[in-house]
């Protein structure tokens, strides 16, 4: 069983993997913008678009991390006053 300090630590991780391509399209895109070689602006858009749906990835595999932290939090805790049930 996966403790909730494990999920957290994998929802860095997603965090950080979505920073880093978010990053790396931003600046490919920045790139493209400047080229004027059609060939190399179509491969710079495949890249974006792969950069995209791995953003894409990590973020639904956060949110199912999240989901799972705060179903776990919840049966343990009470929503209303935060202390242990």
């Amino acid at each position: 069983m996966v403790t909730i300090r494990e999920l957290f630590h994998n929802l860095g991780n997603k965090h950080n993997l979505i920073t880093v391509g978010i990053g790396t399209t931003s600046e490919i895109v920045e790139n493209s913008l400047k080229e004027n070689d059609l060939k190399v602006i179509k491969e710079n858009l495949s890249e974006i678009i792969n950069n995209l749906d791995q953003i894409v990835e990590g973020a639904l595999e956060a949110d199912k991390i999240t989901t799972e932290i705060h179903d776990r939090i919840y049966k343990v805790m009470d929503p209303d006053t935060g202390k242990p049930k």
